[in-house]
């Protein structure tokens, strides 16, 4: 008998749930309305560049599991419940639309589309997805909540990113006292107003929420109204004490859901509630606006050691969602952090793993909760650097205070990709690089100076065959791991050749986009100075001269616009010659602007450099320098060197070098000319500002050890031919041998950062700084 009964009851919750099924997913069809559909048809096709993901990376919560976990027991939700809610979670993986290429392969994660829905998403642990609260996390994401119009004239509810650590797990949602999945103003992760008779305490009402845990909301609906206004019963006031009362009162802000301190009650209204919005709330009347939003969630532990606090930031609006590029005007950006106490977590001493994701809901309005991912804190977290160089200046950095070159000059564009962690490798890196106005790129290359093979990998020149691209586009070779962290991307090019008026170089948008992560870097906008007299010269930059002999460098004038009058029967040229200037000379050009530069041998000595410019009759100016009698220099000098990394400091070690480093001597004189290059290396710091216990040193190949606190040569060569030669100083040391990094025992845990300065000393005591 009891057997039967027990099978009884079984079959009965087996045929009520299937019932309630059909009933509901009936129901769903009848209310959408076309509005609806239309706007969620507008935001998969608007949807932005974004990751390709499946089920592998984030779990789609089971609620009935969550329910019966909780309440340990069978819960079903009665047809007739006065909240509309249902055990079914909404959320579902699906595919954008947009007809951008670029856009290809963008997952979209719809959280709710309808009246009265909840979804929840969670990371995967079992596919290392988490937030670690002991290292510094990024996640950045897109978020869509509706039209900017809607036929009811409300949107809601909207969305909520979580961290957590509920007994629930990948299948955590707020929960009301009777196992009721939480819809409405909770957002799916706040308490369940609901039980007005039994819940009048906020600790009853904080154990209805996702337990230990945070949330940021990005609440779409002000839920503001008195309990005779409610309508179905549920608590409809979270929102009383926000704002003045209208639509451009939507909000984001940040709280603990399951602490009773985060709820307050309506003293006019026992059991009813307000919730704490806390002192960093923002309102944001474009939340609902049907527009896709970027947003970047970061989280700072206090120490490398110290995980008790941390620090959340959150930056909305922060990236242009159709072009992608980085928005910085914090006219537009909207950015706040919250202190953040981890014990409301209740992580175990060796647990620092939180689960993290998003839940929505919607109530008596409806709303479409869009996401598409960017980055995943526990997969990759990398940076990108930009910077630019002006070569025809012997490769001066251009900074926003010495931002102008000269038309015609040689450039060059740098973007450092700096891989930090953590558990996936940043592979299939698709590069797109805007070319802005003013600017010719000609060709480029791609070094990993921490892999076994550090050499430049040339870029495809078909890259740069269109003249009037506005974008390249390439794939990086080889993927950055912890064994390789570092990618150089060098773009190389000319500027405008005639400035008739100053040009401005606009900032450049460079995205980086690969299996695990998306980031991006924007170059710093700069001027081409106006040039009316141009100078040019076809001779090479290093003219090689024998002893005694005289040097004659061919140069030509011409004038910019098509209305300048050329006057190349008046030219002074103006010249100096290893710095010292020499007298003038009057040029007659031929009809075609040419002219000679003569040098006289007395004047040379081995290594020179003659710089010159002409001026012509009404005061216009251009310039030009030239090496003369060959050259000694730095080629390539690899700006971002490492060691070999260790796990723990327990004992003293001497690391070795990590990867082939690169510090190449270009020497273009004669056979027997000498140079030495001479290293001085600073103290390693970390970045919380701990000195790192060790020091850098050199070895030499007898294996006596050196200490480079201060400049000390680490290289000399003879030059054994007339040809230029190309010498890599690191050539010659091996794991035990050039420079090494000694490291005490007892260093915290941490990347120590310092600099190696390099001089190059030639024959002559004339010394170069790399």
């Amino acid at each position: 008998m009891t057997n039967y009964n027990g099978l009884k009851q079984l079959l009965l919750i087996f045929i009520g749930a299937t019932f309630l099924f059909i009933i509901y997913s009936f129901t769903y069809v009848q209310i959408a309305r076309a509005d609806d559909n239309k706007d969620y048809e507008n935001a998969l096709s608007t949807a932005p560049k974004g990751l390709n993901w499946n089920n592998d990376a984030f779990v789609v919560a089971n609620f009935q599991a969550a329910a019966e976990k909780r309440l340990r027991r069978p819960v079903i939700v009665p047809s007739n419940n006065m909240f509309n809610s249902s055990m079914t979670n909404n959320a579902q993986i699906t595919q954008s639309t947009n007809p951008d290429p670029n856009t290809k392969g963008t997952s979209v994660i719809k959280m709710t589309n309808d009246k009265y829905q909840t979804g929840a998403v969670w990371s995967n642990m079992n596919s290392d997805n988490y937030f670690d609260i002991q290292h510094p996390q990024r996640a950045s994401m897109w978020l869509y909540f509706g039209p900017a119009t809607s036929s009811t004239g409300f949107v809601g509810d909207g969305m909520a990113f979580v961290l957590q650590n509920d007994k629930n797990k990948e299948n955590s949602i707020a929960l009301s006292a009777d196992g009721i999945p939480v819809n409405g103003q909770a957002l799916g992760v706040w308490g369940a107003d609901w039980d007005h008779e039994n819940q009048s305490f906020p600790d009853r009402l904080a154990k209805t929420a996702i337990q230990k845990s945070w949330a940021l909301e990005f609440d779409t609906f002000v839920n503001r109204y008195k309990p005779s206004i409610g309508g179905t019963g549920e608590g409809v006031s979270f929102d009383l004490n926000v704002g003045d009362g209208n639509n451009g009162d939507r909000h984001i802000a940040g709280n603990y859901p399951a602490l009773a301190t985060t709820y307050k009650s309506d003293g006019d209204y026992p059991g009813f509630f307000t919730m704490d919005h806390g002192k960093n709330y923002k309102l944001h009347s474009n939340l609902v606006d049907g527009k896709w939003h970027h947003v970047t969630i970061t989280w700072t532990p206090k120490s490398d050691t110290d995980h008790s606090q941390g620090t959340i930031t959150y930056a909305y609006n922060d990236k242009d969602p159709k072009s992608g590029i980085p928005i910085t005007d914090p006219n537009q950006v909207v950015q706040t952090s919250f202190n953040i106490d981890t014990k409301n977590f209740g992580l175990t001493e060796n647990n620092t793993k939180l689960y993290w994701g998003f839940t929505g809901s919607t109530g008596k309005y409806s709303e479409n909760n869009l996401l598409v991912f960017e980055s995943i804190p526990s997969f990759v977290d990398a940076e990108a650097v930009p910077a630019i160089y002006d070569d025809s200046q012997g490769g001066t950095e251009i900074t926003e205070s010495n931002n102008t070159v000269d038309p015609n000059s040689d450039i060059r564009y740098t973007y450092t990709l700096n891989y930090k962690g953590w558990t996936k490798n940043w592979d299939k890196i698709s590069t797109k690089v805007d070319v802005p106005d003013h600017i010719k790129f000609t060709s480029g290359t791609i070094t990993y100076p921490n892999s076994a093979d550090n050499k430049p990998h040339q870029i495809n020149p078909s890259v740069f065959s269109n003249s009037n691209a506005t974008k390249l586009n390439f794939l990086l070779p080889d993927k950055l791991t912890p064994e390789s962290r570092t990618a150089i991307i060098e773009l190389h090019g000319k500027t405008e050749k005639n400035a008739t008026e100053t040009l401005t170089v606009p900032a450049a948008h460079a995205s980086f986009e690969g299996d695990n992560l998306i980031t991006d870097a924007n170059t710093i906008p700069f001027k081409i100075r106006y040039r009316k007299l141009n100078l040019y010269s076809d001779s090479p930059n290093i003219i090689k001269v024998k002893e005694n002999q005289d040097v004659y460098i061919p140069a030509q004038v011409t004038y910019a616009g098509s209305n300048n009058n050329p006057y190349y029967q008046n030219l002074t040229v103006y010249q100096k010659l290893n710095n010292n200037s020499t007298e003038t000379q009057s040029i007659t050009a031929d009809l075609s602007g040419n002219f000679e530069l003569p040098i006289a041998s007395y004047s040379l000595d081995k290594i020179n450099t003659a710089s010159f410019y002409v001026k012509d009759q009404d005061g216009n100016t251009s310039t030009r320098q030239i090496t003369v009698g060959g050259n000694l220099a730095f080629d390539y000098v690899q700006n971002i060197v490492s060691f070999k990394p260790i796990n723990g400091s327990f004992i003293d070690e001497i690391l070795p070098r990590l990867g082939k480093w690169q510090i190449n001597v270009v020497d273009s004189r004669e056979k027997g000319s000498q140079w030495s290059v001479q290293a001085k290396a600073s103290d390693l710091v970390s970045e919380d500002k701990n000195k790192l216990l060790g020091n850098l040193f050199y070895r030499d190949a007898n294996g006596k050890d050196h200490d480079i606190d201060k400049e000390f040569p680490v290289a000399t060569h003879v030059k054994d031919t007339d040809d230029t030669q190309v010498k890599n100083i690191a050539d010659t040391w091996t794991d035990n041998s050039g420079i090494l990094l000694s490291a005490k025992k007892g260093n915290k845990a941490g990347i120590y950062k310092g600099t190696i300065s390099w001089s190059l000393i030639d024959s002559l005591s004339n010394k170069n700084k790399a």
